[in-house]
């Protein structure tokens, strides 16, 4: 029997059931595995094939200085303590 590639072998299978209003919640051991919790916000990818993939947002320091730059501060600057409450408001 041939082996299957590592990267298939170490890959699992989790499932979700999706409700009426198409919702999902994400399986404990998905959330552990992505280091996602309330507030994280996660992409899905479909491909051609159908087959989609899920992970956790990442923004890099180029995505959050475009979304500060995108924002209208006061003075054109903004204090720490504004970055601060909008990360707090998870907007940036």
């Amino acid at each position: 029997m041939p082996s299957r590639p590592a990267t298939e072998a170490a890959s699992r299978v989790i499932e979700a059931t999706v409700t009426s209003k198409g919702q999902v919640t994400l399986p404990k051991a998905l959330r552990s595995q992505l280091g996602i919790g309330a507030g994280s916000r996660i992409r899905f990818t479909v491909g051609a094939d159908g087959k989609a993939q899920v992970e956790k947002v990442m923004n890099t320091l180029d995505d959050l200085w475009r979304m500060a730059d995108s924002i209208p501060k006061a003075g054109g600057r903004m204090s720490f303590e504004e970055m601060n409450e909008a990360k707090a408001r998870r907007v940036w």
